[in-house]
């Protein structure tokens, strides 16, 4: 009986997923087109924020239970899953555009926030001290850090808003569609009709609606899929730092890739990208700071690891990111295969060591 309803409530979990984050984007995405602020801030900040609901919960709770391993745990399997799987999954829908303004500020607060991260697990190394714990004032300079960072992001959105403002119509049309050296009448054609769409738009009770409802759905279907997960890998004999890497995980990640999938389907890769960005600095400065100051973070030699590897992968994603204009499929490919590469060698550190 109890697999049977473990089985009812992953269906139910993954329907509510699928049309709550195609709401919750829908809302999000009428955000930004009314009061004419870039996509991608909106995904740094509504969207991340709405989406990282899950680990913040999972992490507390956690936290109060004083399971810090898999509170921790939780925090880097998701980071790891947003950016190279979830991220991944997104460029093979549909190649993403990276603007120059993340290039300058996003990922090098995020590979900045994450050494930070790795700095303050490695005590032993460092001071020679017995464990590696973050304390509570490492804790409020992580949040201390984001306050920061939402602060600078916040002016560059209202300047980029300012400066399109003053640029001619046209040249607006060219910029949206990041097409300047190839614009062709059928582009602009489309962009106009987009633009006619955009007059019509939600009103302002119909967005609201759309952000909670779909919010709701999305965070009700991560949790009846992290919660059935959660009681097989149980079952199969896992670890709480394993389950926590990697089924609590993806669970509370299951969010960022219902709502990245479903806005690169709806064509604002804007708003995926920032999606990634946001959740994955808003996870450690964020809800790593709430979870220090409810308790100092005992960090084991299991999940150091996993932040060493969580921080070389972050460098190498930003890198990736940074280098290009365009993300194309074949670093979806990459990004895809290095998760992989990753949950083969928790597993089988889980099982054989």
């Amino acid at each position: 009986m109890s697999i049977f309803l473990n089985i009812l409530f992953l269906i139910l979990g993954m329907a509510f997923l699928i049309k709550g984050a195609d709401i919750f984007v829908s809302g999000a995405s009428a955000v930004a087109k009314k009061f004419k602020v870039p996509a991608l801030f909106i995904g740094l900040t509504i969207v991340a924020l709405g989406t990282s609901l899950p680990e913040l919960s999972v992490s507390i709770a956690s936290a109060i239970k004083k399971s810090v391993d898999m509170s921790v745990g939780n925090i880097v399997g998701s980071n790891m899953m947003n950016m190279l799987l979830i991220f991944g999954i997104t460029i093979l829908i549909k190649p993403v555009k990276v603007k120059t303004s993340s290039k300058k500020l996003d990922f090098p607060f995020l590979i900045a926030i994450t050494f930070l991260l790795l700095l303050f697990c490695v005590d032993t190394i460092i001071n020679g001290a017995e464990n590696n714990i973050i304390t509570r004032t490492e804790s409020i300079i992580f949040i201390v850090a984001l306050i920061g960072y939402i602060t600078l992001t916040i002016i560059n959105a209202n300047y980029e808003r300012k400066q399109n403002h003053l640029l001619p119509k046209d040249f607006q049309i060219s910029i949206e569609m990041g097409q300047q050296e190839s614009n062709t009448e059928n582009d602009i054609k489309e962009e106009k009709q987009n633009q006619k769409k955009r007059k019509k738009g939600l009103k302002n009770w119909q967005i609201v609606v759309y952000l909670i409802l779909g919010l709701a759905a999305v965070v009700f279907g991560a949790e009846c899929v992290a919660t059935t997960s959660k009681f097989i890998a149980l079952k199969l004999g896992m670890s709480d730092a394993l389950v926590g890497l990697k089924i609590v995980a993806i669970g509370t990640s299951l969010p960022e890739l219902a709502t990245s999938i479903s806005a690169a389907r709806k064509g604002e890769n804007e708003m995926a990208l920032g999606n990634i960005l946001g959740s994955n600095i808003i996870n450690i400065a964020l809800i790593l700071g709430m979870v220090g100051l409810i308790t100092q973070i005992s960090v084991s030699s299991l999940i150091l690891i996993d932040i060493l590897i969580l921080f070389v992968s972050t460098s190498i994603f930003s890198i990736f990111c940074m280098s290009r204009k365009n993300l194309s499929r074949w670093i979806g490919v990459i990004f895809v295969l290095m998760y992989v590469a990753y949950m083969v060698f928790a597993i089988v550190r889980n099982y054989c060591f």
